[in-house]
């Protein structure tokens, strides 16, 4: 089967996880091609491992006919035999340039959105429970939808693997610090002033916790000024966008994620599990599918920084029952989110909208 893999952005982040996809779904025997739009990081890291990946420009003001047009001549080109496209603008374009195209469409719904822009896919993907049931709501059918994590190739998080000892000092981390870090943009939803006003409260408890936040955005300079009138900018460490990822998340004690507002399914937890780190995040829909309290982790009510903080001290001084939750939840993803395991669903899903697809044109 011929897939083509459409995504309408420029700087995506969990790049190394369509790569995984891209390379389970070649090893199950697919021919594979990806879209993206050129000039930005995804099309050149992309581009640099595939042979396949051809670049098309797309107008991001309004709906661009013209690269709907276009994307619908690579599929017949190509000759594809299934449109995957990935985030909310791909999936509108490019079940246009499907249906011109005559190919079938499926859309991996990848956060909490709007219906309107899926309804001419012939498939939804939901990546977790909690964007299934948000569609539902919306009165999407149930038989349009099959929810499929997100896949990672396992092999890349080995929990064993030397690498944190040299990161910790990196960061300028003494061997006895306790490191909180926090993997996310910089954006209002991720609940990062939240949680650095927990820090606060966590720091005058435990004078050897330290802060680590990893990624960037337009908050950064209002959260570092926010560090240094708490008094906690010496024990703050603002790294940027990180591509170490395994590397970075061995250096942590905790791993946590302060979101107050529904989630899709944040990687990072995934990311964290896998690497046995314990994960103390906030009690948010897309959150609370991995991280069960008391038994993958510990849930905090989002935007409550005296309960976070309480949440991270618990998992501080009781190591053990932190680490038997890291445990329990490197169990749970480990069975769930294989990359081999989403290949292959993805595989019935695709046979499913042939099929009925082939039926329809028989009539």
């Amino acid at each position: 089967m011929r897939i083509l893999h459409f995504i309408n952005n420029i700087d995506l982040s969990w790049h190394k996880m369509l790569m995984d996809t891209l390379n389970a779904q070649e090893r199950r025997g697919h021919e594979t091609w990806v879209v993206f739009p050129p000039g930005g990081v995804n099309f050149k890291r992309i581009n640099a491992l595939r042979p396949r990946c051809v670049p098309l420009p797309v107008r991001s003001s309004k709906f661009d006919y013209f690269a709907a047009w276009k994307l619908a001549g690579i599929l017949r080109e190509k000759k594809i035999d299934i449109l995957h496209t990935h985030l909310t603008s791909s999936a509108l374009l490019g079940s246009a340039a499907a249906v011109w195209a005559g190919v079938p469409c499926v859309a991996s719904v990848l956060k909490m959105t709007k219906k309107r822009r899926y309804m001419k896919c012939d498939a939804l993907l939901p990546c977790s429970d909690a964007v299934r049931d948000s569609l539902l709501e919306q009165g999407v059918p149930p038989e349009m939808m099959r929810r499929v994590y997100t896949g990672i190739d396992l092999s890349r998080y080995d929990d064993s693997a030397p690498g944190g000892d040299d990161a910790r000092a990196e960061f300028g981390f003494a061997p006895g610090d306790a490191v909180i870090g926090s993997v996310a943009r910089l954006a209002p939803m991720k609940g990062h002033r939240t949680l650095i006003d927990a820090f606060a409260l966590v720091s005058r408890e435990q004078p050897s916790a330290r802060l680590l936040i990893v990624g960037d955005g337009e908050l950064r300079p209002g959260l570092q000024q926010q560090a240094a009138e708490l008094g906690i900018a010496a024990k703050t460490v603002f790294a940027g966008v990180r591509e170490d990822l395994p590397r970075i998340l061995r250096a942590l004690d905790i791993s946590v994620l302060a979101s107050i507002e529904k989630e899709g399914l944040p990687v990072i937890l995934v990311e964290s599990a896998l690497m046995g780190v314990p994960s103390v995040m906030t009690d948010v829909a897309g959150i609370r599918e991995v991280i069960r309290h008391g038994e993958t982790g510990l849930l905090a009510p989002p935007g409550d920084a005296s309960a976070l903080a309480a949440a991270l001290l618990d998992a501080l001084r009781d190591t053990s029952a932190a680490r038997s939750r890291a445990a329990s939840a490197r169990e749970f993803v480990r069975r769930e989110f294989d990359v081999n395991n989403t290949a292959a669903q993805m595989d019935e899903v695709y046979l499913a909208v042939s099929s009925a697809r082939g039926k329809a044109a028989a009539r």
